[in-house]
């Protein structure tokens, strides 16, 4: 059974999943609930750094709060290692800082003994008016956050021995003031923790619409040539924000606009005049990967 499959058996069993965060209602608000698992292999390539890990740990959770328009309240960290003191301090310490950054706090956590080094992050927030993924409409403009390929990039550097920059660039700032700004305005938003095209057709799934693209308007990192687009819009993990919004209602902001949600069903990319399908396609545990991206574990994705 693919991952897909797993992911459909659980909404069907579980009716309120389907968010970036679980949505419980409470006392005139709302609070979100999330959790995330990251692990050495598959999402700590050699070099990186313990505070890097602890401060990544921490801000993919915060990122998934951040996609709902909310303010995170708290986080817990749980830690399981063969050798527990040796990246316990620097783990720590860039968890800790990461909260911080976000205007949140560290609030304890668990540790234990295992084969191969896991975090396991837990962040809850609050949002009076939340940002589902269902609210997108034929004609709703369509808008990132921020440039793509930050961690296509990183890997990058990683695999060529660049391991200071390849860190600065693992510990990205998730985009919780930009969620905020956008609570109340957006009609639908997800956090690109799956590849641009795979949130894409998540978007259009829980909207009911499709999409058109502008490749040209997609903002890649500098860094990153223009023939690698086709490698960044299925890659993932770069943690902006993508979402939708009538135009007329956007306060000033990163934004950049990427194209249109449509009638019509399906996701389309726009390229030199002509149109071609964007695959539903990203990681999937289990599934040989020809792409960089290979050597990353999707694990924020949410039924």
């Amino acid at each position: 059974m693919s991952e897909w499959e797993l992911l459909s058996r659980i909404a069907a069993e579980v009716p309120r999943a389907g968010d970036d965060c679980a949505l419980i209602p409470f006392q005139g608000t709302n609070l979100l609930l999330t959790i995330d698992v990251l692990h050495r292999s598959a999402d700590f390539p050699a070099g990186t750094d313990p505070y890097t890990m602890g401060w990544r740990a921490v801000a993919v959770t915060l990122s998934d709060i951040a996609a709902m328009g909310g303010k995170p309240l708290a986080v817990v960290l749980a830690l399981s290692a063969p050798d527990l003191e040796e990246p316990f301090e620097g783990i720590l310490h860039g968890a800790g800082d990461c909260a911080q950054a976000a205007g949140c706090e560290l609030v304890g956590g668990d540790l234990d003994i295992s084969e191969e080094l896991f975090l396991i992050s837990s962040g809850l927030g609050e949002a009076e008016r939340p940002v589902p993924r269902s609210g997108a409409r034929p004609g709703d403009r369509l808008y990132l956050t921020g440039p793509l390929g930050r961690t296509y990039l990183a890997l990058l550097f990683f695999s060529r021995g660049k391991a200071t920059a390849a860190n600065e660039l693992f510990r990205f700032t998730p985009r919780l003031r930009e969620g905020q700004l956008l609570a109340g305005i957006a009609t639908s938003m997800i956090d690109l923790s799956d590849s641009l095209a795979h949130s894409l057709h998540i978007l259009s799934r829980a909207s009911g619409t499709g999409f058109r693209v502008e490749a040209e308007r997609i903002p890649l990192l500098q860094g990153i040539p223009r023939e690698e687009l086709e490698h960044v819009l299925y890659f993932g993990e770069d943690y902006e924000l993508l979402f939708t919004a009538p135009p007329e209602a956007l306060p000033p902001g990163p934004w950049v606009e990427i194209g249109e949600a449509t009638p019509e069903p399906g996701i389309r990319l726009s390229h030199g005049g002509r149109l071609k399908a964007i695959a539903d396609r990203g990681w999937e545990h289990g599934a040989s990967q020809a792409s960089p991206n290979r050597h990353l574990s999707e694990r924020r994705r949410k039924p």
